[in-house]
């Protein structure tokens, strides 16, 4: 019998010549700490891999793990599937434990230079850098300054809560800082996906290999936060705030404030009153104390930075210098990011902490030093060429890859403006192991690491996310760029104890049954999430029963029956003339191309994916405000959008689809989502729009003077999901009167309008701010709604005086009364946006 090589996944792998590998060692044997994981992956075979590989896509995509990526040709964002490599990167305890130091060290270094220069500026009178590289930079903002000077708090706390390091590892084994993130920096939430993903597809491996846990980083994190709040007689308000669903990496802007217990605000659901930060809530005004940002500076007050910006809260550096609220990291760090401040990092550590640096920098030069730019020249091709600015819109370069025109336009660049540029020498980063169908492959790597306050001193967190370029020939290894993710495994030395972000039994917590407070722009999307659901799912039932009845069709009876319901097609989605133009017959004759535009155009106004696309941007908006099973239904509702219809087949298969999937997210926020202020406005959505679609179909139906025909009764059953329960009173026979009561009046049936009515009265006596005694516009809304209905029932609707035509007039008033309930709603809880005029405007 053949024995299986125990390293046959490493028999293709070739590690690069010059170039570290963190897998194999110079004589291209496995190094000792990846033995141990090597032959556990070895272990599981080919087949099994496949399907851990397959496990881990799984796991991503219903967690809804996604970066989005800008194209060059359009504003809007593309959503990319988060790709994780299964095989982590490792490192031992020994080695970690010196880049740890050197991490700490540097976050002491950012803290001292940053409050330095906001306040006395000693690094400028010494003569430790260039005062034009401080007062030419634009992001030195000079309305901050004098913040750390007039605020006690920060005088005695760290100012910088957190920051990212990115490094690479060079030939010899030196690990080297390339830059630094401080401002919004980005990473921690996907490590942590990405560890959570792992520790599931290989529990035993990951147990066995005892690595140091990850959650200690974010329970130091919501510690320091809290810290840096300053209220102690009660639990401090802190929101996460993000420009919203269509930046980057709001996958993690909602992971997080789900994951820390924050709430995740826009800049329109913030406002300043008296010097202070509020939350715009359903409830009212809160107060915040502490803003979590993952905005960058520039847009976060347009009444004294960037004018035009719609992210940030205006007004808000005064409330920061009045001390009524942080902001973590504070507004004005993005300075540390400037890179020419590289070159100067070595002698800024002696100056401020009196040590050497113990982690080097990538040998950096700021080409406005003349004899810096000489030096760099003479041998340009050793570089890479940056912008100062990582808001300038130069991409990086190296002479490399520069040749002709290009070249020309750029050293034109250079030279017209050297003090825009760095030079950074090119060290070729060290290669790790990606697992890729006939075994591992080398990939360059570049390790971002997290480290945040711990209240006393800094805590880095023992892990991080290693991105891989796809090539081997790309020295640019950025997400943005395609970049693959690993995970870092930390060995430890002994067995790790469990940590969470469970309080510890010393610390106490008030029980509350109540939220913190819903913005008032997560009440309108889940008000707005919910109308959608129903309109498409009521599409989706008109759809699917068109298609049965073109499916059906058996002699002239039926043929009318058609032509009814797929008129009711036009009528719902509102595109006119379709089955009801001039044209119609031919529709008729082949219904299959209308059906299928109908139902999967996107960007066909009414139809059932263009409001299924509404949903999905709704839920986006709320991802922090929806369960684990309602995102997965929301992931499967977005899939079948992409699904190819080419025939009546698959279009029932299609809508049966979308129908179970609406049906089961109603059913989850009916019984899953506590009773608080969002599901109040999320079960009025509901209430309202199945109302108005009711409303709407029966308009549509008087209208054309169908109600004649017993096939429109039969669909109208159909549709609205009581035809068995119709059948079992009713014993089969079907007529007009008792098709409309069971519809509009009977309360037991929970689609007809009579039951939609009296959830809506019921929900209103729960929406917040209301006080006893008092009327408000809503209830007096909702009162004449219901007392217009009530003043029909099905004995008078078909009194001999009554008409067709009355009662659709009847259907007219309850359709528009509906409306404006909605506006009267909305102008109460939703009227978020605040009048702004921009100063020196005027009228004349």
């Amino acid at each position: 019998m053949m024995t299986q090589d125990p390293h046959i996944l490493t028999s293709n792998y070739r590690p690069l010549s010059g170039v570290y590998d963190e897998l194999m060692d110079e004589e291209g044997t496995v190094r000792k700490k990846y033995k141990f994981l090597v032959k556990s992956f070895q272990d599981l075979g080919p087949a099994e891999l496949i399907n851990r590989r397959r496990d881990a896509d799984r796991i991503l995509r219903e967690n809804g793990v996604t970066y989005n990526i800008y194209q060059t040709d359009s504003p809007e964002a593309k959503e990319r599937p988060w790709n994780l490599d299964l095989f982590p990167m490792i490192m031992e305890s020994e080695e970690w434990r010196v880049l740890e130091r050197g991490l700490n060290q540097r976050a002491d270094l950012l803290d001292s230079l940053l409050r330095d220069l906001y306040s006395k500026r000693r690094v400028l009178f010494e003569k430790k850098i260039p005062s034009e590289l401080l007062f030419n930079a634009s992001t030195f903002l000079r309305a901050c300054d004098g913040t750390y000077e007039s605020n006690h708090f920060l005088a005695r706390n760290p100012a910088l809560i957190f920051f990212v390091c990115d490094i690479i590892r060079a030939a010899d084994g030196q690990f080297y800082v390339l830059n630094d993130r401080v401002q919004a920096p980005s990473g921690s939430g996907y490590s942590l996906e990405n560890r959570i993903v792992l520790s599931r597809i290989f529990p035993s491996m990951y147990r066995d290999a005892m690595v140091h846990r990850v959650a200690l980083y974010f329970r130091s994190l919501r510690k320091a936060l809290t810290q840096q709040a300053g209220i102690s007689n009660r639990e401090p308000v802190i929101v996460l705030l993000t420009p919203g669903p269509s930046n980057e990496t709001y996958f993690e802007h909602a992971y997080l404030a789900g994951y820390l217990g924050y709430t995740l605000v826009q800049g329109e659901d913030l406002t300043v009153r008296k010097n202070k930060v509020y939350m715009k809530t359903v409830e009212g005004l809160q107060q915040v104390d502490l803003i979590l940002r993952r905005v960058d500076d520039i847009y976060m007050d347009p009444l004294e930075l960037r004018g035009d910006s719609l992210l940030g809260i205006p007004g808000l550096l005064e409330s920061i210098r009045s001390g009524n609220v942080r902001v973590a990291n504070p507004i004005g760090s993005s300075f540390l990011e400037n890179r020419a401040l590289l070159p100067f990092y070595s002698e800024l550590c002696k100056f401020y902490l009196g040590e050497d640096l113990i982690l080097p920098m990538a040998p950096t030069y700021w080409l406005g030093n003349k004899n810096d730019l000489s030096k760099v020249m003479d041998s340009a091709e050793k570089y890479v060429f940056k912008t100062v600015s990582r808001d300038d819109e130069l991409e990086p370069v190296t002479f490399l890859e520069l040749s002709g025109e290009r070249k020309d336009h750029f050293l034109k660049l250079l030279h017209a403006n050297p003090k825009r540029f760095i030079a950074q020498e090119m060290i070729p980063s060290a290669t790790v192991p990606v697992l890729a169908e006939n075994g591992f492959r080398p990939g360059r790597a570049i390790i971002r690491t997290f480290v945040t306050s711990s209240g006393s001193g800094y805590q880095t967190m023992a892990g991080g996310l290693v991105r891989v370029s796809p090539s081997l020939d790309d020295f640019f290894v950025t997400s943005q760029r395609g970049a693959w993710s690993k995970d870092l495994w930390i060995l430890a030395s002994e067995a790790q104890k469990q940590e969470t972000l469970i309080l510890p039994k010393t610390e106490n917590i008030s029980i509350s049954r109540k939220s913190s407070g819903v913005p008032s722009r997560v009440a309108d999307n889940l008000f707005w999430l919910a109308r959608y659901m129903e309109r498409a799912e009521n599409q989706s039932r008109i759809f699917r029963e068109a298609t049965f009845k073109v499916l059906q069709l058996e002699d002239n009876y039926e043929k009318e029956a058609i032509h009814n319901v797929l008129r009711l097609v036009t009528h719902v989605t509102n595109s006119y003339p379709g089955f009801l133009g001039d044209d119609a017959e031919e529709l008729f004759a082949y219904p299959f191309k209308e059906l299928q535009k109908l139902a999967t155009d996107k960007f066909l106004v009414g139809s059932l994916a263009f409001n299924i696309k509404g949903l999905v941007h709704a839920s986006k908006s709320v991802r922090d405000r929806l369960s684990e099973d309602m995102k997965k239904n929301m992931l499967n509702i977005e899939d079948h959008l992409n699904h190819p219809i080419e025939s009546y087949d698959a279009l029932i298969d299609f809508l049966h689809k979308i129908i179970l999937n609406l049906s089961s997210l109603t059913g989850l926020s009916f019984e899953n989502m506590s009773r608080e202020a969002g599901w109040y406005f999320l079960e009025l959505g509901r209430r309202m729009e199945r109302s108005a679609g009711l409303i709407y179909t029966l308009q549509g139906l008087f209208r054309w003077e169908q109600l004649q025909d017993k096939s429109s009764f039969e669909n109208l059953l159909s549709i609205n999901d009581i035809r068995i329960t119709y059948n079992r009173r009713y014993r089969g026979r079907i007529d007009k009167e008792s098709v409309l009561d069971i519809l509009l009046f009977d309360t037991t049936n929970p689609r007809s309008l009579g039951y939609q009515l009296e959830r809506i009265n019921d929900c209103l006596k729960y929406l917040p701010g209301k006080e006893d005694k008092i009327t408000y516009s809503e209830d007096r809304a909702a009162l004449r709604l219901y007392t217009h209905f009530k003043m029909k029932d099905i004995s008078i609707l078909f009194a001999e005086t009554e008409s067709n035509e009355t009662i659709a007039v009847w259907l007219d008033d309850l359709f528009n009364q509906l409306r404006v309930l909605s506006e009267t709603i909305s102008l109460r809880y939703f009227n978020y946006a605040e009048e702004q005029t921009r100063i020196g405007d005027s009228n004349g």
